[in-house]
């Protein structure tokens, strides 16, 4: 128990500082971790190079596709103007007395297919002529932001909870995955929403000089439907677990694959790319497999860092230390939260903090009780609860936040920064209410 719990201390602080300090790209940090924890725990290097490729591959077969696609599906929407589209629709239903709360629906919506860096800078664009007297523009960016992050974080296909989807063994799951996210997302955007508010009226901005983005007249239908369409397809595939009498209907297994579902829906996303558009959309194509390409390295280390550990038995350990009682199972969420959040805080990137955090526990899940699928949704959320926890200086979204919304670095740290506390705050509380009911 003490070399385990030594040689998985000493590896992650190996790899919060080399990420840190000598700026080593998150892949190399991960896979250094790895070789580093299995030297210490006196594994021959060949053997704990095999268990690296092993797990690199295991992840990748798993998740690979819907990351791939999932990217294509959010660059999609966002070159063709659909959430710039989609942010006027929503504004205009809530109307003006509502606008805070508007951004709140949006930045919810947006950040599920979209980077939320990416989704702040389009929709930004739009608060200076929605500003007015029942929403100030600070009021208005820290809605859209927290919102926007919230999802980022929690609701899959985004590729954090996606990939700690495929690392906890639950991508069969998925659907549920996203349902769990979507309650938890509900408390913890009120909480950004009600803080946001607060907090906006004591910061006014420096108004940065931004053109407003391009909006093209499309349908109402035709935004919503790449949207909705992977997530219905998705929670149809586990009907037939539910009815017994919708079993022989293997169409809703195939169709609900996710990995088929955000092919129809990215498949839809293509009808809203104009004649004007079709000699650009190629290249759309080509940037979001990179982007994508970069995400399944760091989930693939990840993937290797975990079966390492899985070979030094440290599961059996933890189960005989948590047991399957539920004050083992609180323990286990509070852990998932703690790793995720100093990850976060140490290196920037929630992402790598989803990722790298389901990767460590993903060995240990069952030793600690967490098989069924609700219990892995459930620590899912916690993971990226701990991911939101906190947003500063080494974060690029702090940066893109703060200057496309004019908010001063201070002010940010006071308001962007404290906000994103409480919501991870938040999503550990919801989730310990989850795992309790």
């Amino acid at each position: 128990m003490i070399q385990v719990s030594i040689a998985l201390l000493i590896s992650i602080a190996a790899l919060i500082s080399v990420s840190r300090y000598f700026k080593l790209h998150a892949f190399f940090a991960l896979l250094l971790a790895a070789v580093l924890f299995g030297l210490i725990m006196g594994k021959p290097f060949l053997e704990i190079f095999t268990s690296m490729q092993s797990g690199f591959g295991l992840l990748l077969q798993q998740i690979g596709f819907l990351v791939a696609i999932g990217s294509c599906l959010g660059t999609v929407m966002e070159k063709t103007g659909a959430m710039a589209t989609l942010g006027n629709k929503i504004i205009t239903a809530f109307g003006t007395s509502r606008t805070t709360l508007a951004m709140a629906v949006i930045g919810l919506l947006v950040g599920i297919p979209v980077f939320c860096d990416s989704g702040f800078i389009i929709l930004s664009r739009l608060i200076p002529a929605l500003a007015s007297s029942a929403a100030t523009p600070t009021q208005l960016s820290l809605t859209l932001s927290t919102s926007l992050y919230t999802s980022h974080t929690l609701i899959p296909p985004t590729p954090g909870p996606l990939a700690a989807a495929a690392n906890l063994g639950a991508t069969s799951h998925l659907g549920l995955v996203m349902l769990v996210g979507l309650i938890g997302s509900i408390p913890i955007t009120g909480v950004a929403y009600f803080l946001s508010r607060k907090l906006g009226l004591r910061i006014t901005t420096t108004t940065p000089a931004i053109e407003t983005p391009e909006v093209h007249p499309h349908s109402t239908i035709l935004i919503f439907i790449p949207l909705v369409i992977p997530i219905v397809l998705i929670a149809l595939a586990s009907l037939p677990t539910l009815i017994p009498a919708l079993q022989s209907w293997s169409i809703l297994q195939v169709i609900g694959n996710p990995a088929v579902a955000l092919l129809i829906g990215l498949s839809f996303s293509f009808l809203l790319i104009r004649s004007k558009q079709k000699q650009t959309w190629p290249g759309w194509i080509s940037e979001a497999l990179k982007d994508a390409g970069i995400i399944l390295l760091i989930t693939g280390a990840g993937g290797a860092f975990g079966a390492v550990i899985k070979s030094s038995g440290l599961d059996l350990i933890l189960k005989d230390v948590l047991a399957d009682s539920q004050a083992g199972g609180i323990v286990f969420l509070l852990i998932a939260f703690a790793l995720a959040a100093i990850l976060k805080t140490a290196q920037g990137s929630s992402t790598s903090a989803i990722i790298i955090t389901s990767s460590l526990l993903a060995p240990l899940t069952a030793g600690a009780g967490f098989s069924a699928p609700l219990d892995l949704a459930t620590l899912i959320l916690a993971i990226g609860g701990g991911a939101m926890t906190v947003s500063h200086a080494n974060d690029s979204y702090f940066w893109v936040v703060s200057q496309f919304s004019g908010i001063r670095e201070r002010d940010a740290y006071k308001s962007f920064t404290l906000i994103t506390l409480a919501q991870g705050l938040t999503a550990l509380a919801t989730s310990v209410l989850i795992y309790l009911l």
